[in-house]
């Protein structure tokens, strides 16, 4: 979206080049390669979580991040209108850790993902309903 259509000739350059990096001939040498990598939705830590965070000492305030939150993601950043520029803080339990934020962000360092994790224990989806646990919980 930031920067439009012609973003997909940089895209095939750059997997151009990774494919020569990596020593792939052909798409056919790549495709499939990750599939046995691949989880189940419902086998992930519900426990896991990222958040970002926003380092004010880093930002230029461009609004790049709450833009692309709010036009495209869960709009969980919050924007405070101020004097002489605005502010961005996240709104910890709206952000699912979709990383764009931090993807749009033109300040290299200023917006990091954390974890923070809801509970110690691994704990799946499929278990979580076994065990007949609230979802209000999570």
């Amino acid at each position: 979206m930031k920067h439009g259509f012609r973003i997909i000739e940089d895209l095939c350059e750059g997997l151009n080049n990774w494919m020569d990096e990596k020593g792939f001939k052909t798409l056919d040498d790549v495709i499939g390669r990750s599939v046995g990598a691949i989880t189940h939705w419902e086998d992930l830590d519900i426990n896991y979580h990222h958040i970002a965070a926003i380092n004010q000492d880093k930002c230029i305030h461009c609004g790049l991040c709450y833009i692309a939150c709010e036009d495209t993601s869960h709009q969980s950043i919050k924007l405070d209108y101020g004097k002489p520029y605005n502010t961005y803080t996240v709104i910890d339990e709206e952000c699912v850790g979709c990383n764009l934020c931090q993807l749009v962000c033109p300040v290299d360092s200023c917006i990091t993902m954390e974890v923070h994790r809801r509970g110690d224990e691994y704990i799946n989806w499929k278990e979580w309903q076994k065990r007949g646990l609230p979802l209000n919980d999570h």
